[in-house]
């Protein structure tokens, strides 16, 4: 990451609005070209107008509210109206040597752009004075300037759209900014190819990093686990807690409390894989499925809790009590229950067709950080307790969309009788848990060392009262 050169566009820069306002003035000109004249004969629908359109709103949209953090999604629309272009120069000039000049110079462009905003050169000049080379090589060459008014003259709109296409992508550039150079401690800089919600994950084997491709659904990737706890420590603790005036301290938060803590020692479980490709979480997000009352008419409501790597037991404790009562006290204005009511009432196509668009965003990582962080289907676990219902736990199953690699499901407490080291029979009481994962995220050898650690935790939950000596990073 040292040799990574970053760049941003904050809210408060004049090019970044003038880019805006330059996308939205093609995007128009480009409609009105549409219902004026129509497309050309020999151009297609989606070169012609649905690939310029979608470009224009990236940077309309995405690129103000994103830039700042994520300056390489402008990579996206100037890649697409690039190709754009390549294709209606294809059209409008009859020279091939001209056209196939002007391919040449606008790949050079893509790719010099492309290589300049991932960070591997370190001054954006380069690119901002190709760009104005070109221009000027236009603007000088009669045989161009000749075909540009002759195009005004018939297609006014079309040319305004394209010269207001060139002026944004001129802005974009001017807006950028270079981020000072990282230094260790700084907080992690999100780079091409990560999302809002976790970084790319690089360092693993080459089998692990093709798996999901082999194996694209979560559930086809998934492995069954069952264990057993003793929880004869547990309760001692959960007692003490009681007594310091923690009333509602319970098993559930101890699980909780086990699993922050390997996921701040063993990250790797804290993975996901999402668009076939594997990313570590930047926060330990729970979710978990509340009832408003204690009965089987009752209304659920999906909670999602997020916690810190340093979270002690109390933290998990106080951290998910709030988010229970608050789900519980607002009933559907809970922003995931509010999204359901308002699509109950669509037609089924219209759903279907919603559902589609919010798995083609996720699934290229442009997903609205608003639905995401409401959305039960993205986190790191998602954990069930049937003990309540007082039914031993069931295998559930992962869910294809959204990012959960893990769901744990907890049992009931029960009680057998074992002999001691004397041979004195002794009741002890246990809890079964049992986990569907994820195998894409991570390896068995992972696997087996977090399950083993997070058992460890539950038999011996003292040791959460106290924040981690260490937060282990994953490897990038």
């Amino acid at each position: 990451m040292k040799n990574i050169t970053t760049y941003y566009a904050t809210r408060k820069n004049l090019f970044l609005w003038i880019a805006v306002v330059l996308s939205v003035l093609s995007f128009v000109s480009r409609i009105i070209a549409v219902t004026l004249q129509g497309r050309p004969d020999d151009t297609s629908i989606f070169s012609f107008l649905i690939m310029p359109l979608i470009a224009n709103l990236i940077i309309a949209i995405r690129y103000p509210l994103r830039g700042e953090k994520q300056f390489y999604i402008t990579i996206l629309p100037v890649v697409m109206l690039s190709m754009y272009l390549i294709l209606a120069g294809k059209h409008i000039n009859e020279s091939t040597v001209i056209s196939l000049v002007g391919t040449i110079l606008i790949l050079l462009f893509t790719i010099l752009y492309f290589i300049t905003f991932i960070g591997r050169i370190k001054t954006k000049y380069i690119v901002l004075i190709y760009l104005i080379a070109i221009a000027a090589i236009a603007a000088a060459n009669g045989t161009i300037r000749h075909t540009m008014l002759a195009l005004y003259e018939e297609r006014k709109w079309l040319v305004l759209s394209d010269a207001f296409i060139a002026l944004s992508i001129l802005s974009i550039i001017l807006s950028a900014k270079k981020m000072p150079p990282y230094k260790e401690g700084d907080p992690y800089r999100l780079q091409f190819g990560d999302r809002l919600d976790g970084r790319r994950v690089h360092g693993m084997p080459v089998m692990s990093k093709v798996t999901p491709h082999f194996m694209p659904t979560r559930l086809g990737r998934s492995n069954y686990i069952s264990d057993t706890v003793e929880i004869t420590e547990m309760e001692e603790y959960i007692r003490q807690k009681r007594k310091e005036g923690y009333k509602q301290f319970g098993i559930m938060h101890v699980f909780l409390a086990s699993y922050v803590r390997v996921t701040a020692e063993i990250p790797e479980l804290n993975r996901f894989v999402a668009g076939q490709r594997i990313y570590h979480r930047f926060e330990t997000s729970i979710n978990m499925v509340v009832k408003k009352e204690m009965n089987k008419d009752a209304a659920d409501s999906s909670i999602k809790v997020c916690f810190d790597p340093t979270d002690t037991a109390i933290d998990v404790y106080e951290k998910f009590n709030n988010a229970v009562q608050k789900a519980r006290e607002e009933g559907i204005s809970n922003g995931f229950d509010s999204i359901t009511h308002v699509l109950d009432y669509l037609p089924s196509i219209i759903m279907a067709g919603f559902g589609f668009l919010v798995r083609f965003l996720d699934y290229f990582s442009i997903l609205p950080m608003a639905l995401e962080r409401v959305s039960p289907f993205h986190g790191s676990m998602f954990i069930t307790a049937m003990g309540s219902l007082g039914i031993p736990p069931i295998y559930h199953h992962l869910y294809d969309f959204g990012t959960v690699p893990v769901f744990c499901a907890l049992g009931h407490k029960y009680t057998k009788l074992e002999n001691d080291k004397d041979g004195n029979s002794i009741p002890r009481k246990y809890i079964d848990y049992k986990i569907v994962c994820d195998e894409g995220i991570c390896d068995g050898f992972y696997y087996a060392a977090a399950m083993k650690r997070w058992r460890a935790y539950m038999k011996h939950p003292y040791k959460l009262d106290v924040p981690p000596e260490t937060v282990v990073e994953d490897i990038y």
